[in-house]
């Protein structure tokens, strides 16, 4: 399908751009360059204090400014709408090895739904499945397992916008969006090393060195890279590795341009196993009862593999003090491969399905699937100040374009039975047949503007943006279920913060969403309809004067139609589910309140049920009610155990629902963390720039189950404990 509208956009925003670079050059007055800050300085003494507008330094827990949520650099404690910060000490000092982990001490979120199983990042937001974007672009996911993942030590901040954030980032989860930020040059030195080792043979190894070109001061470059791989911790028989790299040149040509351009390429030659565990056994008491090691799998036909390669740029150019051009894009391929048998349920032409008390006996299937896509996104804005008499206007128009082709095939038959007694996990296996694939192309555009007002201590936000989409399938085995649909969504956003004396700052926010969900439905091939979602969000922010901390209390009313939910009755397939509604509560606190001493604490109450329906009144599957986490990091600051510390955390996730028929349920369950590290700098001159670092999660090595899906399909087992050791060398 054509768009009218993508040359109307792509040539206005051209015009706007030329046009503007006319009108800074003919000025004769600029305003002063110190009023590109958000706020409005001013000698009245109800102006908010000049400290809260300083930038955070990301070497700190403590997170004082956010560009993900208004794609300005925006202090915090002026953004009406809730946003939890993982900065990259954070990262470090938790040594977060999967986006999961990365997120586990923050509010509002579920990051563990699979499980030991991390080669897809199921993270949801506020009851929501939650949307990735990095580096301002979006992440796509394919319409299987060929899902877009991108491993923690290449990024330098993770960012969560909690509520719709449709208005700057399209189509996107009323829920909330994940904001990842990638480690690129910026004309700075990097010179660091790692090296880690762990239980279930764990070993991974990280670079990270950048610099500008000697004799070029205005070009400088950086490579990152890491790889691993680990044995499983709940079977004998299946590994992951990894290994990715990602280089990036910064040029600064002059005072006014910049260019980045990078490229990363991510390889999981193989994974561990995806296995469920059978309901009875585990979470379902049974005569037989299945092992924490228990592998439901077969060592010779399980297979994982994903490649993915892309590279992109920044530009922006510094039209005059008050306006600036960016333009960005990025180039993805992605490729995947998947074969697996796995315990589930029927029908089966035996009438048995799964397993049941009594049974020495797992029935299985076994499924197969590839599928490659490539993307290419575009997104060009023009960023400003103006003022209209007292009131300050941080203006933003955007305008963006996707294009994404897709192409899958998928198999899944009846397999061999495993004998639980005498299990055989060499049994001669077949791939089975696709039956299902198509070639899926889908082209989205958007137009957005966006106005941050401030007024004094006042600060209001408005925004809007129409999104238009369209989707044409060619099904592989089905011609009669080829079809082509095209979609459109306005949006609208706005939000009210008053920053009060203390920087104490009270908000009130409205936002709407509007998703295509880009999928087809697999029981009748025809496409789902586009989700939209409202919120009310009501909250407070406090910003200490005297200490390093940010405190965030929130509560909210959120609403999505169409909502894509996991099938209770075939946990392979999703449907629409019609009205969901999110309701709850979330604390949040980062602070380092005396030298050496690093807290976090997380509070979520989610009141999440579906309104209408079959399950009406029932809260979807694998989401929480409540989750608490409290994190505390103390380095010794003098004498004789100088730069000597430990940590220590403790995670609580409450029941989550599984199937509705039985009443499946899983148990809430309280893991603990701690860490020992050590920083040789002042003990040791000659090993300045080493630090040794000692992190055990799940330290009882707890047995615990994150979600089910249903009955007979079976429950995610969570990770057990890890032990790892680990040597990093800066200098």
């Amino acid at each position: 399908m054509t768009y009218p509208h993508r040359s109307l956009l792509l040539i206005s925003s051209g015009l706007a751009f030329f046009a503007l670079q006319d009108l800074a050059f003919a000025q004769t007055t600029t305003t002063n360059t110190e009023q590109k800050s958000t706020s409005t300085q001013t000698d009245d003494d109800s102006a908010p204090s000049e400290q809260i507008v300083v930038k955070g330094s990301r070497n700190s827990i403590v997170a004082k400014t956010s560009s993900a949520a208004t794609k300005t650099s925006t202090p915090l404690i002026y953004t009406p709408e809730s946003v939890s910060v993982v900065t990259a000490a954070q990262m470090q000092m938790q040594n977060a090895q999967t986006m999961a982990q990365a997120l586990r001490y923050s509010s509002g979120i579920s990051a563990e739904q699979r499980g030991a199983n991390s080669r897809y990042d199921l993270i949801d937001v506020r009851g929501f499945d939650a949307g990735q974007y990095l580096d301002g672009l979006l992440l796509f996911k394919g319409q299987y397992y060929a899902t877009q993942q991108v491993d923690p030590y290449l990024l330098q901040e993770i960012d969560v916008v909690k509520g719709p954030s449709s208005v700057v980032y399209g189509q996107s989860s009323p829920g909330g969006i994940i904001a990842l930020t990638s480690k690129f040059a910026n004309g700075s030195r990097y010179r660091s090393v790692s090296l880690e080792g762990g239980n279930n043979n764990y070993a991974r190894g990280t670079f990270d060195l950048g610099d500008k070109f000697k004799g070029l001061d205005n070009l400088s470059w950086r490579i990152v890279a890491t790889g691993f791989r680990q044995d499983s911790s709940r079977d004998w028989y299946t590994k992951s590795e990894r290994y990715a790299i990602q280089p990036s040149l910064y040029w600064e040509p002059t005072d006014d341009i910049t260019m980045t351009v990078y490229g990363r390429y991510q390889a999981d030659p193989s994974d561990t196993s995806y296995q469920m565990f059978p309901a009875y056994g585990s979470v379902l008491s049974s005569p037989f009862h299945f092992p924490s090691d228990f592998y439901s799998g077969d060592k010779n036909f399980e297979k994982y593999k994903r490649t993915q390669a892309s590279v992109g740029y920044k530009f922006t150019y510094q039209i005059n003090p008050e306006w600036q051009f960016i333009s960005m894009a990025r180039y993805t391929n992605v490729g995947s491969t998947y074969n697996q048998v796995y315990g589930t349920g029927g029908p089966y032409t035996n009438s048995s399905a799964g397993y049941y008390p009594g049974s020495r006996y797992l029935y299985r299937a076994a499924n197969g699937s590839k599928e490659h896509f490539d993307t290419v996104t575009i997104e060009e804005q023009l960023h400003g100040q103006i003022h209209t008499g007292p009131v300050a206007h941080d203006l933003l128009l955007g305008v963006s374009w996707q294009n994404i082709r897709d192409n899958y095939n998928y198999g899944w038959a009846e397999s061999v039975p495993l004998d639980l007694y005498h299990p055989n996990y060499s049994a001669p296996i077949t791939i089975p047949s696709p039956y299902l694939g198509a070639g899926i192309s889908t082209n989205q555009e958007g137009i957005f503007l966006q106005d941050n007002m401030s007024y004094k201590r006042l600060h209001v936000q408005l925004g809007f943006r129409n999104d238009w989409s369209s989707i044409s399938t060619r099904n592989h085995y089905a011609s009669a279920s080829n079809f082509t649909q095209s979609d459109q969504g306005f949006t609208f956003r706005s939000g009210i913060l008053y920053n009060l004396p203390y920087n104490i700052s009270p908000y009130f926010s409205y936002a709407q969403s509007f998703q295509p969900l880009n999928q087809v439905n697999q029981a009748n091939q025809e496409p789902y309809k586009p989700t939209r979602g409202e919120q009310y969000e009501f909250g407070v922010k406090y910003q200490p004067e005297h200490f390093n901390g940010f405190f965030t209390a929130a509560v909210y009313n959120l609403e999505q139609t169409n909502v894509l939910t996991s099938d209770p009755q075939n946990a392979n397939f999703s449907i629409q589910a019609g009205r969901i509604r999110s309701r709850g509560l979330e604390l949040e606190a980062h602070t380092s309140p005396i030298a050496g001493l690093n807290l976090i604490a997380a509070y979520t109450h989610q009141n999440v049920k579906y309104m209408t329906g079959d399950y009406a009144g029932q809260r979807p599957t694998q989401i929480p009610a409540n989750i608490f986490s409290f994190w505390a990091d103390y380095t010794i600051q003098s004498g004789t155990f100088q730069n000597l510390g430990g940590a220590f955390g403790v995670r609580y996730n409450g029941n989550t629902n599984g199937d509705y028929a039985t009443f499946l349920r899983t148990q809430a369950y309280t893991l603990f963390d701690m860490q020992a590290h050590y920083k040789f700098d002042d003990s040791i001159p000659t090993l300045k720039g080493l630090d040794a670092q000692l992190t055990a999660q799940n330290l009882t090595n707890k047995r615990y189950f994150t979600a089910c899906y249903s009955q007979s399909f079976g429950c995610a087992i969570g990770q057990g404990r890890t032990v790892i050791g680990k040597l990093s060398y800066t200098w």
